[in-house]
């Protein structure tokens, strides 16, 4: 074991909440309202981790929602465990996971970050079987992480990406895994 090994404090690892949707808390991913809501009910933090195991983006003029695990979504672990318990109350939360401790207290149930990144990877995996060419994406790994393109083609598990900046434009090679197809801007 090395002197690293022995200064990593496991506490300092992002952990997550769980909880479980109703049917409203369902339609909202659907309608993409879901994040802000929650956002809204735990008091604005803008930074605040939260996961939701769905994505939703427009291919043509359908939008199409992609859910790697229906009724639950993932609430960075941190807050006051009274906030996450006060999301009961709204009629988009069944529950908050928790275990039941004595004197009937409740305490959190926690996720480890390791799981939420393997159920990130598996919804990454489930959209870009939607990759095909003329598709906007963003760059969420990799060289080329944090920039966007168009597909040009796609060779098996890899794209080529069309990547436009003021100085440079690239046709990159990408592994279709390292991309997320953007939502596409409608106009009224």
């Amino acid at each position: 074991m090395s002197w690293v090994e022995l200064t990593v404090d496991k506490r300092d690892t992002q952990a997550w909440v769980a909880l479980e949707l109703t049917k409203i808390g369902e339609i909202k991913i659907e309608d993409g309202t879901l994040e802000a809501s929650l956002r809204r009910d735990l008091g604005g933090d803008k930074k605040h981790p939260i996961f939701i195991p769905a994505t939703s983006y427009t291919k043509g003029r359908r939008r199409i929602t992609v859910h790697l695990m229906e009724g639950y979504i993932f609430i960075g672990a941190g807050l006051d465990e009274v906030a996450y318990f006060a999301l009961e109350r709204q009629p988009y939360i069944h529950q908050v996971m928790s275990t039941e401790s004595g004197h009937h207290l409740r305490a959190l149930y926690v996720v480890p970050n390791s799981h939420i990144e393997s159920l990130r990877l598996q919804l990454r995996k489930m959209v870009v079987s939607d990759v095909s060419p003329g598709t906007r994406v963003d760059v969420v790994d990799g060289t080329y992480r944090g920039l966007d393109g168009v597909v040009g083609c796609v060779e098996g598990e890899f794209a080529f990406v069309d990547i436009k900046l003021r100085s440079l434009k690239v046709i990159a090679t990408i592994p279709q895994i390292f991309l997320e197809i953007q939502e596409e801007e409608t106009v009224d």
